[in-house]
């Protein structure tokens, strides 16, 4: 039950100057939810992913000398061989220091005691000329063709990739992959296996340092990936996933490049959401129940409607530095509106937020702003107040503008969430909402600029 199909390369969707929503020509990028509106029927339930099920682990004999004579060399670690025929370089002759940084943080994320992993040890090959493998019998014949990396038994294949942030990403994505066949006897369904395979070979490595499950602040941290743009363009295009296309996939799915940017997508929201991560992380300790996603699926039934309004905020706001703790939709219990009206507080460092009021259909509000806050802060603090500040714009709208959407949560929700179609109201407005619901309020800014905000901004809710 080992034995897994790497990512396809991404390379050619590297160029991520599309983030924030814009093109490279710096236009606002358009954005459709109607495809994810769909839920693309049952989940997966199928077998544990192993596309090469009844493979057995080659036995191979490995000559070192003859390697050697070949033009490979071979570097050692604690828990890795690496044999490459790769010249001398930092990028390449780190890596098994790198596998040995990373087993530590897979062993506390699964809570698998490290002492019992001191001598577990892997095999892997890096390439770049594969004949030069094959003729010393590092490429067996038996192996299935492959685009980039393949893990099979106590070995992993990966060829070269041009951008060394992203032949580590491969390298850490098939260890993943080897360390939970190998240490917890299974994968798990396709989403789950290529989302942690994913979650985890996106890392930060500087300084000697390696941090594994990082969401990068800036594409130029990690050249080749482009998981990211992956979701943006897909969304641009109508061919977004909700929750359940993507815990659907099927084995073979994953031979496409869009299907590894939405597990990575929904493997980091899980795992960073306040509301799914201690669930979520948890699931490593029932891989290889039959049952798996189902289970998963019914531990979430009540939470479902939530998860999925949380999803569609957070992919049409995704970008590099996400903060899901701060973007997190923030919910209270709900009364109707006073007929004196009513004031209520907002954090400009929090996404949407309810006011725990509901206003009618048909009626008339105003709304009315004030207060003085931080939106950013580089050499000098940015104050803006509820208008935004011109100088800059997010999603074709002035910075810090108060914006606000009503929600019906007494129905189940229908379609695309008014949360991912905000009413900007700025200092006041004067709104007749056509539809009942409770009032949400934030201010216009990109969920992954909430971390250096601060303050809050005072808003009088009143019938007109």
């Amino acid at each position: 039950m080992e034995g897994k199909v790497g990512p396809p390369d991404a390379s050619s969707r590297a160029d991520d100057s599309a983030s924030s929503g814009e093109t490279s020509s710096g236009k606002q990028r358009p954005r459709s939810l109607a495809d994810l509106l769909e839920e693309d029927g049952e989940p997966w339930t199928g077998a544990p992913f192993v596309p090469s099920e009844g493979r057995q682990a080659p036995a191979l004999e490995i000559d070192d000398a003859r390697v050697a004579t070949a033009g490979i060399r071979k570097l050692t670690s604690q828990h890795l061989t690496l044999y490459t025929d790769l010249v001398e370089q930092a990028a390449v002759d780190e890596l098994p220091e790198i596998f040995d940084l990373a087993v530590p943080q897979w062993a506390s994320y699964f809570e698998v005691d490290l002492d019992q992993l001191a001598d577990w040890h892997m095999t892997c090959f890096l390439i770049e000329d594969r004949p030069r493998f094959e003729s010393v019998g590092l490429f067996p014949e038996e192996l299935p063709p492959f685009r980039n990396g393949y893990q099979l038994g106590r070995y992993m294949w990966v060829y070269d990739q041009t951008e060394d942030y992203y032949r580590r990403h491969l390298f850490l994505h098939e260890g993943t992959h080897a360390f939970m066949c190998q240490i917890l006897g299974d994968l798990g369904p396709p989403w789950y296996a290529e989302g942690m395979a994913e979650l985890f070979g996106t890392h930060l490595w500087q300084d000697g340092q390696l941090t594994l499950r990082y969401l990068p602040r800036d594409r130029k941290e990690t050249p080749g990936w482009g998981r990211i743009r992956i979701v943006q363009d897909d969304l641009a295009a109508g061919q977004g996933m909700m929750p359940s296309g993507i815990m659907n996939y099927g084995p073979q799915a994953h031979l496409d490049n869009s299907p590894y940017g939405w597990c990575w997508a929904f493997a980091e929201f899980l795992d960073n959401h306040p509301e799914y991560r201690s669930r979520f992380r948890a699931l490593g300790a029932r891989l290889g129940q039959p049952d798996f996603t189902a289970a998963f699926r019914q531990e979430l039934a009540d939470d479902w409607p939530d998860l999925n309004e949380q999803w569609q905020v957070f992919v049409m706001d995704l970008d590099y530095g996400y903060d899901l703790e701060r973007a997190a939709i923030q919910r209270q219990p709900v009364q109707p509106l006073p007929s004196s009206g009513a004031r209520v507080t907002i954090d400009a460092a929090r996404g949407w937020q309810s006011t725990g009021f509901r206003l009618e259909a048909g009626k008339r509000y105003e709304i009315v702003a004030e207060g003085r806050y931080q939106v950013a802060e580089t050499s000098e603090i940015w104050w803006c107040e509820p208008g935004g500040v011109t100088i800059r714009y997010h999603q074709g709208r002035p910075l810090g503008m108060l914006l606000g959407a009503i929600r019906d949560e007494t129905q189940p929700l229908s379609g695309v969430s008014p949360l991912t179609r905000p009413k900007p109201l700025g200092l006041s407005r004067v709104w007749e909402p056509q539809s009942p619901g409770t009032l949400y309020l934030r201010i216009n800014e990109s969920a992954a600029e909430l971390h250096d905000n601060a303050g809050h901004l005072t808003v009088h809710i009143d019938p007109f």
